[in-house]
């Protein structure tokens, strides 16, 4: 896949994301699949002190409806890829962001999985990291750059097939029951 067509499917997915977002202060009405399915795979966890963590797991049923988006759904089909972004308030209310050294991901028989190294990844993988930066930078703002990307196999974890994804991180443990909502029937 192009750079060029990679980035024209960023821009298309960050403006869905974007209108996905914006209602995010609210309770969602009717969401749609893929915003029931990203509305599910969010986490936000304002956990005192001004820390807030964000937990993102980045599934295909998020970007079904986008155009051009195949590519990066192939990707999120093969790999589970999870953001996390830990940032604490300043005294003047601007957000920094501390390192995130390392997560590890455990399945429903609580297998642990350690996230691929970078200098194994995919040249596709590292394609669609870079898009989703740059969705997150531009549909999340601060809280976008803050983010750091982990990439694990996917083969025992499903964003729609019967199963579950922990995610330790911070002291808690965060977790998600599959299949999500957005899966098709």
């Amino acid at each position: 896949m192009s750079k060029t067509r990679l980035f024209d499917c960023a821009a298309l997915v960050s403006f869905l994301i974007l209108l996905l977002a914006l209602p995010a202060a609210a309770r969602q009405w009717n969401p749609g699949s893929s915003g029931a399915a990203l509305d599910y795979t969010q986490i936000l966890h304002a956990k005192g002190n001004g820390e807030i963590v964000v937990i993102w797991w980045v599934v295909p049923e998020t970007f079904a409806s986008v155009p051009n988006s195949q590519p990066l759904q192939d990707v999120l089909s093969r790999y589970v890829v999870i953001g996390v972004a830990d940032g604490h308030a300043g005294a003047n209310g601007a957000m920094s962001y501390g390192e995130v050294a390392d997560l590890k991901i455990t399945d429903q028989t609580a297998r642990s999985l350690s996230a691929l190294p970078s200098n194994v990844t995919p040249p596709e993988v590292a394609q669609a990291i870079s898009a989703l930066q740059t969705i997150a930078r531009q549909s999340l703002g601060p809280v976008g750059q803050g983010i750091r990307w982990f990439v694990f196999d996917g083969s025992t974890i499903h964003s729609c097939t019967p199963g579950k994804m922990s995610v330790p991180y911070g002291g808690e443990t965060y977790t998600y029951d599959t299949p999500i909502p957005g899966c098709a029937k």
